[in-house]
């Protein structure tokens, strides 16, 4: 999801981890810089708490950047014993913008094993992305690869903690799934028929995933003499078509032919409020492009 080359060089690359690792809540003792180093581009520590003693624990920080070769990282870390002691780290971190080969992390296990590190960590390409997608690290993302940004559409935690979008038959978190792969869920009203002189309520309000649940809860709504009107809740992640649904909603709360009973008003304020955690953001070409297709520009 993220295209690594968009960080243009090591440099760089140092100063991304640097606020990676603060942001995941790592203290940076010692942070990039040119000239001799040490055989270490970081150093970082954190707090480990016991039930009754916290010690500091010292990871040095190797960063490497190979997102335009695609090579892994292998023969280029050496004397890593040698570089722990004396940077007086007692862990070693390898920060990479591709994988480890098989070989470091064999060597690796073997210092463990030796006592030589007191423990190793792997930040490679994959985990990172994870961690930025499901850690809300939006502005981290936005600084050093503003392309990808909108692509990838990270959660924001903006209350807080995290808000969730649940399917009604299967219970899987549906937003948290759409960080790694397309959003597959719609909304399924239950609406009562038009009657003359009568208001047509929407009387239901759920979620179903694509292709079984949504289809099971259809046939539930039929089954009350209901009417079904389905939405794809991945057009909610468009900021453009997420403001004309809140505006179209808003007109159908004060339309006299309409009503809106609790429980689906109350379904429906729960999810703007979840899917804001991905569609609050600047508006990207993609996003202007299927705004236009649906056609609703006129419908403010």
């Amino acid at each position: 999801m993220i295209d690594w080359t968009e960080i243009a060089d090591g440099d760089t690359w140092e100063l991304f981890a640097r606020d990676f690792l603060s942001e995941m809540g790592f203290v940076v003792d010692v942070g990039p810089g040119r000239g001799s180093d040490g055989g270490r581009d970081l150093v970082v520590s954190e707090q480990l708490k016991g039930t009754l003693y916290t010690e500091k624990f010292r990871w040095l920080v190797s960063c490497k950047h190979n997102a335009t070769s695609g090579n892994a990282v292998g023969s280029v870390e050496f004397d890593i014993a040698d570089r722990c002691r004396r940077n007086k780290a007692q862990g070693f971190m390898g920060f990479y913008s591709t994988v480890p080969s098989a070989s470091l992390i064999q060597r690796l296990g073997e210092l463990r094993l030796e006592k030589s590190i007191s423990s190793f960590e792997i930040f490679d390409h994959r985990r990172i992305e994870s961690i930025i997608a499901a850690s809300g690290m939006t502005t981290l993302l936005l600084r050093y690869t503003p392309s990808s940004y909108g692509r990838v559409r990270p959660i924001q935690k903006f209350f807080g903690d995290y808000a969730e979008i649940r399917c009604d038959i299967c219970s899987k978190d549906v937003l948290s799934l759409s960080v790694s792969e397309p959003f597959s869920a719609n909304l399924v009203w239950g609406i009562t028929r038009q009657k003359p002189r009568a208001k047509q309520e929407y009387k239901y309000l759920m979620v179903g995933c694509k292709g079984g649940c949504d289809r099971a809860l259809s046939d539930q709504v039929h089954a009350e003499g209901l009417l079904d009107a389905w939405e794809d809740i991945g057009d909610l992640c468009n900021p453009l078509i997420y403001m004309k649904n809140i505006c179209s909603y808003t007109n159908l709360l004060r339309s006299p032919r309409t009503k809106v009973s609790d429980q689906a008003h109350q379904k429906l304020l729960q999810i703007y409020i979840a899917i804001s955690q991905r569609t609050l953001r600047d508006v990207t070409k993609d996003d202007e492009k299927r705004f236009r297709q649906i056609q609703i520009l006129d419908e403010f």
